[in-house]
């Protein structure tokens, strides 16, 4: 909940899908800092099988490229004796944010009333005024039901004994835009950002390319 509460904190930044697009999230990250990963080690990156398979495997190609950009040279789909194995699940779900939202009422001429108290009197003395000109005024409260959509991927790198390596989960959230183009960012975001010497846990926010659509 209280993770959940951050994120609708951040939905707040959120822009359109033409451009301006922000995007904001939490990188989450456990690591084992004892173990060492070469950059030549065999790494096969396999679909969970807790998730969907087909959406799992559009974006493997993206997290291997990630990979080779941060120096990799030995990641694929199919590797007989891989030194590592990294599974990969993206899910997505839609939460609903109830708050209360201020209602402004335009109206000239309404009615003010300020009190003063006189400190040797200790009397008070109020008077009425009036608003000559346009001004929002909050005349009241109203709930709300604001929906936001969580988009998330989780990997975990185990070796050769099925030792778990690195746990990591990245989310990013946003009200409108396609979850294919969310987990296409997530596919090479979340890799760019992981640490594999120590534990994340840290939020983040990014504005992406002015002819960026996230459509």
């Amino acid at each position: 909940m209280k993770f959940f509460t951050f994120l609708m904190l951040f939905s707040a930044l959120l822009a359109g899908c033409s451009s301006n697009v922000k995007l904001s999230g939490q990188n989450v990250s456990n690591v084992d800092s004892n173990v060492n990963i070469d950059k030549s080690a065999a790494i096969a990156v396999i679909s969970s099988e807790e998730g969907d398979p087909l959406t799992n495997k559009r974006y493997i190609p993206d997290v291997m490229s990630a990979f080779e950009e941060r120096g990799f040279t030995n990641v694929s789909e199919v590797q007989s004796t891989p030194d590592y194995r990294l599974v990969v699940n993206f899910t997505s779900e839609t939460k609903t944010e109830t708050k209360q939202v201020p209602i402004f009422n335009n109206e000239r001429n309404l009615p003010y009333t300020i009190c003063r108290r006189n400190a040797d009197s200790n009397t008070r003395t109020c008077f009425t005024r009036y608003r000559h000109f346009m001004e929002p005024i909050v005349s009241g409260y109203k709930t709300v039901d604001t929906p936001t959509n969580i988009y998330t991927f989780q990997f975990k790198l185990t070796d050769k004994q099925n030792n778990l390596i690195l746990d990591s989960t990245n989310t990013v959230v946003h009200a409108s835009c396609s979850k294919w183009k969310m987990f296409e960012f997530l596919a090479k975001d979340a890799i760019v950002r992981a640490n594999f010497n120590n534990p994340v846990d840290k939020p983040y926010a990014v504005e992406m390319k002015q002819d960026y659509n996230c459509q």
